[in-house]
């Protein structure tokens, strides 16, 4: 479990693309984990490094760019409003939580 949980709520507009930054460290990405899963559907969207992402699940991506730990995803649609746990992990622990209320419009 992580100690630590921020909690967001963000507003996309459907077909726009949207980034959130999970985690600033100095840390490799390649020794990260990423998590995304969806908790009002209680699903795993995105595990990195996952070496095959279902389909409809490509157009999430990770990527660590000037020390942020950064989710992105693009082409929004009204399907992917809900609640989100964003999680990173060193090995076994948990570094952190960005938990974001997605409301799309």
């Amino acid at each position: 479990r992580c100690k630590q949980v921020h909690h967001l709520n963000i507003n996309y507009v459907q077909a726009d693309s949207m980034s959130i930054s999970c985690l600033t460290t100095t840390h490799p990405l390649h020794s990260l984990t990423v998590k995304l899963h969806r908790t009002n559907q209680d699903k795993d969207i995105l595990m990195y490094p996952d070496i095959s992402p279902e389909p409809e699940q490509e157009r999430w991506s990770v990527r660590k760019d000037a020390g942020n730990v950064t989710l992105d995803l693009k082409d929004i649609r009204l399907s992917d409003d809900g609640l989100y746990d964003c999680q990173v992990y060193k090995d076994q622990d948990c570094l952190n939580v960005i938990r974001f209320n997605l409301k799309v419009k």
